[in-house]
């Protein structure tokens, strides 16, 4: 039966509701602004494609459980910086003018959208902890 409740009041929880929103919303955004962006990167753009990868496959392997989603939504976060960061020493966005820095402006917002989400799932973590203890 404690099963039954966590699911009942984690997954139902508006924090995990708007953790899961806010990750979808992110991967639509990166998804959306890869395609739409034509910055030279050539195969440097399957990257974000993976970050989006990264979190379909966390998730799973959390099995969609807050705490689990909080760590993969941290991890997915640490990669786009570091992908951020990879794109704006590259040659042929460093050679443009301003492109490293709207390359690591693009990561770091993506990383804060990420961020976002896994706050969010924390919280519906510490929600659930809070309805099994009682």
């Amino acid at each position: 039966m404690i099963g039954s409740r966590e699911r009942a009041g984690v997954s139902g929880s508006r924090s995990y509701r708007a953790g899961v929103a806010v990750a979808i919303v992110t991967s639509f955004l990166t998804m959306w602004t890869t395609i739409v962006r034509d910055d030279g990167l050539g195969g440097a753009s399957i990257g974000f494609f993976l970050l989006i990868m990264a979190a379909v496959v966390g998730g799973f392997a959390a099995w969609f459980r807050p705490a689990g989603m909080a760590r993969t939504m941290l991890g997915v976060a640490i990669m786009q910086v570091l992908l951020g960061s990879a794109v704006a020493t590259d040659g042929a966005v460093a050679s443009t003018p301003d492109g490293a820095f709207k390359a690591l402006v693009f990561s770091g917002v993506f990383a804060a959208l990420w961020l976002i989400s896994a706050a969010f799932f924390r919280a519906a973590a510490r929600k659930g902890a809070r309805i099994i203890a009682s």
